[in-house]
């Protein structure tokens, strides 16, 4: 039996929980006030909350967003209480989201995340079957919350569509081009390079550490390093046609980002 109800939430009592909640994970730093949640709430958003014998334990929180033609859910925030994270909690919770979703007539979802968190990019990417086309260079300014604390806030934009067929889109490993190169420095992955990129390769894998927090405490530079090569990897790779539409597990010390040009 699973040990948390997943939930919307439109209790003022509970979306008090949810600022909390903010508070704990961000330090009371770049969170949204209960003003414009209920405001959201009243004009198409979503807030999703996991419950643990009535505790919050994880939350998600989406507002409407309107691109020309296209109206879409933007999936603002997204938390887990640290003591139960990586045990699917978040999955779920997206899951609740698209279901909410679809009944108030969305098609897709689209949300920002950090390019160098591996374990996001594996439920954005992997889990949840998103593709990523857009880079935003330092996209909030600096951060100084406990998460992002120092570096550039580089963000990609995710792109969920709810209709969309959620095969397992990894190539054959012969298909698959290396554009940067990296090494172990002291029991961390390094970047080292980026290569010549061209349109005359299909895919290309791109490595993430899967550590960054790790990284920053022990070695800044390095960690300073993995931000800026990825941003102008990215920013050329996106700049020729190609997207993000999977991303691969490894045994090593990083993962890849797999980029398609079909």
């Amino acid at each position: 039996m699973d040990p948390y109800v997943i939930r919307e939430v439109t209790d003022k009592k509970e979306i008090q929980k949810v600022v909390e909640f903010q508070d704990l994970i961000w330090n009371k730093k770049n969170t949204t006030p209960f003003p414009f949640l209920i405001a959201s709430l009243h004009n198409g958003g979503i807030i999703i909350g996991a419950f643990s014998n009535e505790e919050l334990v994880g939350f998600c929180y989406g507002f409407p967003g309107f691109d020309s033609s296209e109206v879409y859910l933007v999936s603002h925030m997204m938390a887990v209480k640290q003591q139960i994270r990586d045990g699917g909690l978040g999955y779920k919770m997206k899951v609740k989201q698209k279901e909410l979703a679809l009944k108030r007539g969305y098609k897709k979802i689209m949300w920002t995340f950090d390019p160098l968190e591996s374990r996001n990019a594996y439920l954005n990417i992997s889990k949840l079957r998103g593709i990523v086309k857009t880079y935003y260079p330092n996209h909030y300014g600096i951060m100084n919350d406990e998460l992002n604390g120092g570096l550039p806030s580089d963000r990609f934009l995710l792109e969920w569509d709810l209709y969309a067929n959620s095969a397992d889109n990894i190539p054959a490993e012969e298909q698959i081009q290396f554009c940067v190169s990296w090494k172990m420095v002291e029991d961390m992955p390094s970047p080292l390079a980026l290569e010549i990129i061209s349109n005359q390769c299909d895919y290309y894998k791109i490595p993430v550490p899967k550590d960054i927090h790790m990284i920053k405490e022990r070695d800044f530079v390095i960690a300073e390093k993995w931000r800026f090569l990825l941003r102008e990897v990215f920013k050329q790779l996106f700049e020729k046609g190609y997207f993000v539409n999977s991303f691969q597990t490894t045994n090593k010390a990083v993962n890849y980002y797999i980029v398609s040009f079909v």
